[in-house]
C-alpha cells in the first residue's frame, strides 16, 4: 500500500526536534513492502497547503500522523497544538479518499498518543492509534487494513469496536537498531535552526518519578544497544550527513553509567571527531570518571534533571536519589568544564514555600557562572496513567474521569504561585543564568545569537551560551527590572524587542 506518514511538530521551545521515532516506523513499514513517504512539515510555512499538495500527489491508501507533544507543559504560558492538529486531520479526512470516495484509514502514533492511548481516538476522530513502539505494530496493522480485518491481536493498537475505543495491551520489542533518520528528512533545515542529530542508545526507564510517562511509553526495564552498534550508527551518519552535534535522546543517558562509559570509550577507541550532547543526565549514577570521559569523547554540554534541590521534594517526586547525589553531580559537572542545563519543577505533592525556597536558593547560590543554566517550571503537567494523576484525583484536585488531553497542572495548595514566581525573579536578579520556563520560547535575541554562532561554525546546542547572553548588562538590567512572568500568564517579553 501507499503509506503517507506525517510529522507536523513545529514547537520551538529550545530547538526543533527531528522525527526519530517516525523514522523507525517508516523504515519498518518500507521493509514490510509498502511504498512509504514521510512528509516532514516541521518547517512548513503553509502547513495545510503543503499537506494538501502531498495528499494530491501521492494518493495514499493509509495516512499515519505522528504527534510528539500534547502541549508545552508550561502552566503560565500554556500552548496546545490540539486545534492545529484537528485542522490537519480535517484536511486529511477531506482530501485523502479511496476510489469510491471514503476517507482512507487514519492511524495516530508518537509519544503523545502513547500517553493518551484510546482517548486519542475520541479527541482526534482517528480510526486507529499505536501505543508504544510502532516498528512491529504499524506494519502488522497495515496488513490487517489491507485484508479488511480487525486488529484484535496486534499489541499496542487502539481501534473502535461497537462505537467505543478498545486498546490491545502493549508489548515491548526485543531490540532496536539504527533509526534510518537520514533517509527520511532534509537535515539542512534542522541544522540551520540549531538542531542536533538524535541518537537513541536504550529504551525504557525503571525509575519511579511520579509525574513521568516515559515508563508508560517505553517500559520499565532498560533495553540497551551494544556500544559498538551505537557508534557504528554515529560513524555512518557522520560520514553521510556530517551533523555538527549528535544528541543522545535517552530518557537517562547515564543510567546505568557503565553503558554511557562504554559508548564514550568506543568513540575514543575509534578516534571519531564529533560533538555530542545529552538530554538526560540523572544525578543518581555519576561516577568520577563519567564527565571527564564524556568531555574527552567530544561532549560540549548536557541536561541534568534533579527537578528539586531539597530532600522532601526529591522523596515526594519519587526521584530515587538524595541531595548528596545532586551535590556530587554538581561538583563533578563543574570540575569537568561541561556546560549544563539544570531542570527544576516546583509545586508538586507536598511542596511548601519552604521547600520552594530550598530549590530556588540552591540554583541561585550553587549553580552560578556561565557553566550552568537553571530552568524552573512552576506547576507540573499531569499526564494520564502517572502516579501524579492518581494523587491529583485521590486528593480532590481533579475529578475521576478527567480528560487529560486538556491542560491540567498540579500546584500544591500550600504554595502561593505569585509569590513563588516573584521569588524566582528575585533569584534572576542575583544569578542571571536562572530562567523561568514561562519566560517564552526562543526569543528574537536568541535567534540572532544562534544565527551568528551558526555562521561562525560553532557546534550546537546553542542554549549552552545562554548564561553569557543573559549576563549581558543591558539584558540583565531589563530582566532584573521587569518581571517577565506573573501568575496565570506571562508578562510581555521585553527581550523580544
Amino acid at each position: 500500500m501507499r503509506v503517507l506518514l506525517l510529522y507536523s511538530n513545529q514547537s520551538r521551545e529550545l530547538v526543533p526536534a527531528p522525527p526519530i521515532g517516525l523514522s523507525y516506523v517508516a523504515s519498518a513499514a518500507e521493509a514490510a513492502g509498502h511504498e512509504v513517504r514521510l512528509l516532514d512539515l516541521a518547517f512548513a510555512g503553509d502547513l495545510l497547503g503543503e499537506l494538501a499538495q502531498a495528499i494530491a500527489g501521492f494518493a495514499p491508501d493509509v495516512v499515519g500522523l505522528s504527534i510528539r507533544n500534547i502541549d508545552n507543559v508550561i502552566q503560565q504560558r500554556f500552548d496546545s497544538p490540539l486545534r492545529a492538529l484537528q485542522e490537519q486531520i480535517a484536511l486529511i479526512r477531506e482530501k485523502a479518499r479511496t476510489a469510491d470516495g471514503r476517507p482512507v484509514p487514519l492511524v495516530l502514533g508518537g509519544p503523545a498518543i502513547s500517553i493518551l492511548a484510546g482517548k486519542a481516538l475520541e479527541v482526534f476522530g482517528a480510526d486507529y492509534a499505536v501505543v508504544g513502539e510502532g516498528e512491529n505494530a504499524f506494519p502488522a496493522l497495515l496488513g490487517h487494513i489491507a485484508a479488511g480485518t480487525e486488529p484484535q491481536r496486534i499489541p499496542g493498537v487502539c481501534y473502535w469496536q461497537d462505537g467505543l475505543p478498545v486498546r490491545n495491551p502493549s508489548e515491548l520489542i526485543a531490540g532496536f537498531a539504527d533509526s534510518g533518520l537520514q533517509r527520511w528528512i532534509d537535515w539542512r533545515r534542522y541544522e540551520h535552526a540549531g538542531g542536533t542529530w538524535p541518537i537513541q542508545t536504550k529504551r525504557g526507564c525503571p525509575m519511579s518519578c511520579v509525574y513521568c510517562a516515559y515508563p508508560l511509553v517505553e517500559g520499565r526495564r532498560f533495553r540497551q544497544r551494544a556500544a559498538g552498534e551505537v557508534v557504528d550508527e554515529i560513524a555512518r551518519v557522520l560520514r553521510d550527513v556530517g551533523p555538527r552535534t549528535f544528541e543522545f535522546v535517552d530518557s537517562t543517558f547515564n543510567l546505568p553509567a557503565r553503558h554511557a562509559i562504554a559508548i564514550c570509550e568506543e568513540i575514543l577507541r575509534r578516534r571519531l571527531k564529533a560533538n555530542f550532547t545529552a538530554m538526560g543526565i540523572n544525578p543518581l549514577d555519576v561516577p568520577a570518571e563519567l564527565f571527564p570521559l564524556m568531555k574527552r569523547a567530544g561532549f560540549n554540554s548536557m541536561m541534568i534533571t534533579p527537578e528539586a534541590a531539597c530532600e522532601t521534594m526529591l522523596d515526594n517526586l519519587g526521584k530515587g536519589f538524595r541531595m548528596q547525589h545532586v551535590d556530587r553531580c554538581r561538583e563533578r559537572a563543574r570540575a569537568s568544564g561541561l556546560k549544563s542545563m539544570w531542570f527544576f519543577m516546583l509545586g508538586g505533592p507536598g511542596e511548601t514555600m519552604a521547600t520552594c525556597e530550598e530549590s530556588i536558593r540552591y540554583a541561585e547560590t550553587r549553580l552560578t557562572g556561565w557553566q550552568f543554566t537553571s530552568v524552573f517550571f512552576t506547576g507540573i503537567r499531569i499526564l494520564p496513567g502517572t502516579t501524579l494523576a492518581r494523587l491529583a484525583i485521590e486528593r480532590g484536585h481533579l475529578a475521576a474521569g478527567t480528560d487529560f488531553s486538556q491542560g491540567h497542572f498540579y500546584l500544591s495548595p500550600e504554595i502561593d504561585e505569585a509569590a513563588v514566581l516573584a521569588r524566582i525573579h528575585e533569584a534572576v536578579t542575583r544569578n542571571p543564568s536562572i530562567v523561568q520556563a514561562a519566560e517564552g520560547g526562543t526569543s528574537a535575541t536568541q535567534h540572532a545569537l544562534y544565527r551568528t554562532l551558526k555562521v561562525l561554525g560553532v557546534a550546537p546546542p546553542y542554549w549552552r551560551f545562554l548564561p553569557a547572553m543573559l549576563s549581558f548588562p543591558p539584558l540583565h538590567f531589563l530582566r532584573s527590572r521587569y518581571p517577565s512572568v506573573v501568575a496565570g500568564k506571562p508578562a510581555e517579553r521585553l527581550c523580544e524587542a
